[in-house]
């Protein structure tokens, strides 16, 4: 047990973020995963996020089944597919909590840095600092890095958020309980 003490701690989120810098290169990247991987399905924590996508894959001939929302999600049917959540909920205990008994051991979560969980937390800064580096649009930023700092994000916004209010997008669910 005393080997232990000094071991790096693993986290046990199976959460790896693809970020993007903007939605309309996220919109793209997920259009090429799904014509590319029949067996993933799109999975959104808010209604106008799972709204806009279908709209998305019915105007690009996919049929919108593929995008679910959590409120109306069933096991069986992330058992048959390979999830992909459209964005994080603004709280890790949620996730954390819908994901426990699922076997995959590797969710990929698709983000983008105009989102209002990185608006809250300066993605325009960030944004602006991977123009200057030459990052371009549809490149996927992918790093444990960029993980923790969101999960970090999300432990700060648990710790200000006592009474949660629902809302049907991720920026208005930061405006109703961020201010």
């Amino acid at each position: 047990m005393l080997f232990n003490l000094f071991k790096k701690k693993e986290d046990p989120s199976p959460f790896t973020d693809k970020t993007f810098t903007s939605l309309e290169a996220k919109k793209r990247a997920c259009l090429a995963l799904a014509k590319q991987d029949e067996s993933v399905i799109f999975i959104a924590w808010f209604t106008q996020t799972a709204n806009s996508f279908r709209e998305l894959f019915v105007a690009n001939q996919l049929p919108e089944d593929r995008i679910a929302e959590v409120k109306n999600l069933h096991s069986a049917k992330i058992n048959q597919h390979r999830p992909v959540f459209l964005e994080h909920f603004p709280l890790h205990a949620k996730e954390a909590e819908l994901v426990k008994n699922w076997d995959a051991k590797q969710i990929d979560v698709y983000n983008s840095l105009d989102e209002g969980l990185f608006k809250y937390f300066g993605g325009d800064r960030i944004l602006a600092l991977m123009k200057q580096m030459g990052v371009k649009e549809d490149e996927v930023i992918e790093h444990a890095m960029i993980n923790k700092s969101i999960r970090t994000a999300q432990d700060k916004i648990a710790e200000k958020v006592s009474m949660e209010k629902t809302a049907q997008s991720q920026t208005e669910w930061m405006e109703k309980n961020m201010g």
